[in-house]
């Protein structure tokens, strides 16, 4: 049985595509980490020109990533909400900053979490300092060809800043029959599937009521995909017991997606031993 572990790690989602649910990914996974796995959490809205965490958790941006990338201090813009610690970005920023300082003001902080969750922007440009701060990615795709392929253009930004892309997150999973398998998005991605998430008319009660699903529904197939996802991560089983570790060498009656993050979570817990 794999032991909890003590790490500092900044994970970023990415995609160049919007509307793919980065946002949400972002938000559900630190909700996850910080309520389910009692770690320490800072999510930052690194969508500098279009941020939108402010919104979805109705927080006050007087001071925002803006003002830290100019020169305020972070702890100034960090709010509490739902367990997490979150800085909001500002949705109308009166002047131009320097956003290849987010990995510098950020590397701060990083003794004081355990993770440090990354949002952000499809933008190609601005998502070049999100990649540079991150020490490990995740692409975030929905299920069709034109979202894949478009998403991928993610990686190759990963790949020239040598920052570890470690999995696919399909999301908005609709209507299978139409929509390519998780061994299509491997083959096409050379990337494994760590998660699988469906389409669920709950999120819609989340943006409403400006809290993540996992707080208002923790039972709901996205809220519980999404802690699978977490404990991977935490390098932590998805079952008291390690029951994934023993059904791995019988990987054929696992969901691809249950065997990869098995392997994630090794990993995961591996790199900081």
């Amino acid at each position: 049985m794999l032991k909890e572990v003590k790490m500092s790690k900044v994970i970023a989602f990415v995609s160049i595509k919007g509307g793919v649910g980065k946002t949400t990914l972002a938000v559900e996974t630190a909700h996850a980490l910080a309520n389910e796995f009692n770690k320490r959490v800072l999510l930052v809205d690194a969508n500098f020109s279009a941020p939108n965490i402010g919104l979805y958790l109705d927080l006050t941006n007087d001071v925002t990533l803006h003002e830290a990338l100019d020169g305020t201090f972070l702890h100034n813009a960090i709010y509490e909400a739902h367990g997490i610690d979150v800085v909001p970005a500002k949705l109308y920023p009166e002047k131009e900053v320097d956003i290849f300082r987010l990995k510098k003001i950020i590397s701060k902080f990083k003794p004081r979490y355990d993770f440090i969750i990354l949002d952000s922007s499809p933008n190609y440009e601005e998502l070049k300092p999100v990649i540079a701060a991150a020490d490990k990615i995740f692409l975030v795709t929905s299920p069709d060809h034109v979202t894949l392929v478009t998403s991928l253009k993610a990686a190759d930004i990963a790949k020239k800043q040598k920052t570890p892309v470690e999995g696919v997150i399909v999301n908005r999973i609709r209507s299978p029959r139409h929509e390519y398998n998780l061994n299509e998005i491997e083959k096409i991605s050379s990337t494994p599937v760590v998660a699988k998430i469906p389409d669920n008319k709950s999120l819609a009660r989340s943006l409403y009521e400006k809290k993540p699903l996992g707080a208002i529904d923790p039972s709901n197939k996205v809220s519980k995909e999404i802690k699978k996802f977490a404990s991977a991560i935490c390098g932590l089983p998805e079952k008291q017991g390690g029951i994934f570790s023993k059904l791995l060498p019988f990987k054929n009656l696992l969901g691809k997606e249950v065997v990869n993050r098995e392997l994630l979570r090794q990993k995961f817990y591996e790199s900081v031993l």
